[in-house]
């Protein structure tokens, strides 16, 4: 079974530029979350 050409083999997920802000955003979005489980509802 041959490697496809589109993978890189030597590429991290931390090298692609999209990778970190989505992690970011997913973080922060988690984050409010968890502040409003805790907080929010009375």
């Amino acid at each position: 079974m041959q490697p496809s050409p589109l993978a890189a083999p030597d590429a991290s997920w931390y090298d692609i530029p999209g990778v970190r802000l989505v992690g970011a955003i997913a973080g922060a979005l988690f984050l409010v979350a968890a502040i409003r489980a805790m907080f929010g509802r009375k």
